[in-house]
């Protein structure tokens, strides 16, 4: 196109600001969406015939970041993400997405940057975009003044710009809870509400995010609860899937096999990046499976194999904590439709449910267990406190209360930490339970020295 530039008027007095117009004769799309991109009658039937001959599915793990040494769940769950199913529209209106959203979160140096980044590059209509730098506009839109009729208008943002597709987001700890609260519609309703500069709208963000994160103190201490030690809202921890946790920890053998694959990218990179599907094939089979391959889940045999699951691990919450919810029963279903598409195939056989059931086990069992307990407790990432911690809170609370009617309206801390210890709950437990209580406004210190309920 040719750019011109024009000087501004005012009230027709020049003023000492140009404004610059490009005006284009050729526009060429960069990102393509899946209802966008055309596939060839010979794209197709190559893509048939390797599912036909082979099985594709694995191909497709096989080659999802073929740079990146290990890691073998963690690309099952892209791969599915990458495929995705459609959304559930029921007839009152409402609807159940069908986009999973994955969480990856570790020590520094585990490549969780470089997967985000080679998946950005792969998807159809994939956005990359760091935490650091995106702001809740950012993400979602911005109200901006137009330069030439003056008034307002919207610019979308990674999100909106997304949909369709799938939105990589780096340094997901790293926004505050405003910007991080700007995506939790997006995440279960996928719309964004918008009112800004007196324009009120509803953008789609129909799109799957994949996002990393690192622990609070830099690396995960394994004695403390895993969900506790990640910097991100419960109520956004809990809308992910799957959530992975990447560890850095020093083993010989595998130490030993990861410098080796390191060292033969810089030296023979051709003998180590051999994937079996490459970048564009691999970009073809998703946009061929998500425009003409929706599963139906109707095998009595998969509904059972799902229900029977769910219900086994709630069953143990009749006595202990609570392992699995409604939630991670949706989870399963996303991912095992995506499994079943990602064969290529009409119909959700047993396998895509025990891969399902795979992933979501493995999640649960890294990121959901009571440290104390060594139990899979749900509400570690729904809540944020295991039951273990629920029931060492609601002891203390009841020490407080009976000790503030011996000490006439409040509780000695001393007292307190010798009585609390009594029942097994240690004196840093109880100190970080009234610094909580206090930030709520359920506790406060009348005195000195001594502690009190708010509310009784």
């Amino acid at each position: 196109g040719t750019l011109r530039a024009f000087q501004e008027k005012k009230r027709n007095k020049k003023k000492t600001t140009f404004r610059k117009i490009l005006n284009v004769n050729h526009i060429e799309v960069q990102q393509e969406g899946v209802e966008e991109a055309e596939l060839s009658p010979e794209d197709e039937e190559e893509i048939e015939r390797l599912a036909e001959e082979h099985r594709i599915d694995n191909m497709i793990i096989d080659s999802i970041a073929p740079s990146i040494f290990g890691y073998e769940k963690i690309k099952e769950a892209i791969a599915l993400q990458l495929f995705g199913c459609r959304a559930v529209e029921l007839t009152d209106g409402s609807r159940i997405r069908g986009d999973s959203h994955v969480l990856l979160t570790g020590d520094p140096g585990t490549a969780k940057s470089q997967l985000l980044k080679w998946v950005a590059q792969v998807v159809p209509r994939g956005i990359y975009s760091s935490g650091k730098k995106a702001t809740g506009a950012g993400l979602t839109a911005a109200a901006v003044r137009d330069e030439i009729g003056g008034g307002w208008t919207l610019e979308a943002g990674a999100l909106a710009i997304a949909d369709g597709g799938l939105a990589g987001i780096d340094e997901f700890d790293k926004m505050d809870s405003e910007e991080s609260g700007a995506i939790l519609e997006s995440m279960e309703q996928q719309t964004i509400s918008v009112a800004k500069a007196g324009i009120v709208a509803t953008l789609n963000t129909r799109t799957a995010i994949l996002a990393a994160a690192n622990p609070k103190l830099g690396r995960f201490d394994e004695f403390e609860n895993i969900a506790r030690q990640i910097d991100i809202p419960i109520l956004i921890l809990s809308r992910f899937d799957l959530i992975f946790i990447l560890r850095d920890q020093p083993t010989e053998e595998r130490d030993r096999s990861l410098a080796n694959h390191m060292l033969k990218l810089h030296s023979h990179p051709e003998d180590v990046v051999k994937p079996k599907l490459d970048a564009e094939t691999l970009r073809k089979i998703i946009i061929y499976a998500r425009k003409h391959v929706d599963p139906k889940l109707s095998n009595e045999k998969v509904l059972e194999k799902l229900e029977d699951f769910f219900v086994r691990w709630r069953k143990v919450a009749e006595r202990e904590a609570i392992p699995i919810t409604a939630r991670q029963l949706e989870a399963l279903v996303r991912l095992s439709k995506a499994s079943a598409r990602m064969r290529l195939s009409d119909e959700v056989e047993l396998e895509d449910a025990e891969r399902a059931i795979n992933l979501v086990e493995h999640s649960l069992k890294q990121v959901g267990i009571d440290s104390e307990t060594g139990r899979v407790d749900i509400d570690t990432i729904m809540t944020g406190h295991s039951r273990t911690q629920r029931d060492k809170f609601r002891k203390i609370m009841e020490i407080i209360s009976r000790l503030e009617e011996e000490y006439e309206g409040a509780a000695p801390i001393r007292v307190l930490k010798e009585e609390a210890a009594t029942e097994g709950i240690s004196r840093d437990f109880v100190d970080e339970t009234i610094r909580r209580e206090k930030e709520k406004g359920r506790l406060y210190e009348p005195k000195q020295d001594f502690i009190a309920r708010a509310v009784r």
